[in-house]
């Protein structure tokens, strides 16, 4: 099994034998598409996307907390989404007040010290800040608050992102693909966490079964399971 913590999975319209997904919703529509999602390897998320904030009424989907296994995907974008920050940081807010204690899992570019210290703030116990590529030097405090990172394939060739994961400590990455998203012209899947596995083995001077069994580990800690 591997382990596959951040995908827009109801976008991809097939199945994937061998993983266990943490299905990301975007909107209202794509929260149910993801609650309606079938497999006992799959964990939904319902959420408003940061870029989405300004189109979606929070009041839709607040009250499908209660049927998902977790929250996201969720956060602030600083740099590619068009809603006022005031706006995206209510939202943010909203959702994290109603997680019911759920994991959360967080969109956070050029945002990356605000969305840490709003989690903090809010008293979030378990949070996933996806594709991490900001400042290193927040990396002790990401581990400090008990929150988790996430790599996936653009490792190999991001170089901001091949160095988040030099100086992370294995105990808070997990590995994703952002499955259904579309990056420099190629869809991503999480038949590509393989790559992103090899990868870390080599980084990390590991063997990839040691890799892999540690991702699972911080995973199941990561989604209570």
């Amino acid at each position: 099994m591997l382990y596959d913590a951040h995908c827009h999975y109801s976008l991809l319209k097939k199945k994937y034998e061998g993983y266990f997904i943490a299905a990301v919703s975007m909107d209202y529509s794509s929260s149910i598409g993801t609650l309606s999602l079938k497999g006992e390897n799959i964990l939904k998320g319902v959420a408003i996307h940061p870029w989405n904030v300004n189109k979606e009424k929070i009041e839709k989907v607040l009250p499908l907390i209660e049927k998902a296994d977790f929250v996201g995907e969720i956060g602030l974008d600083y740099k590619y989404s068009d809603s006022p920050k005031d706006l995206q940081i209510k939202y943010f807010e909203e959702f994290v007040k109603n997680s019911q204690g759920k994991t959360v899992n967080v969109h956070s570019v050029n945002s990356w010290n605000d969305v840490l210290n709003l989690l903090i703030k809010h008293d979030v116990k378990i949070a996933i800040i996806h594709w991490y590529s900001g400042p290193k030097e927040l990396l002790k405090d990401i581990e400090g608050a008990g929150y988790f990172i996430t790599i996936n394939p653009s490792v190999t060739f991001q170089e901001k992102h091949k160095i988040i994961a030099e100086n992370a400590s294995p105990s808070i990455v997990l590995t994703e693909s952002d499955g259904g998203y579309v990056y420099k012209g190629k869809l991503l899947e999480p038949t590509q966490i393989p790559i992103t596995l090899s990868f870390l083995a080599r980084l990390w001077n590991e063997d990839e079964e040691t890799v892999k069994r540690r991702i699972e580990i911080n995973f199941r800690r990561a989604f209570n399971l």
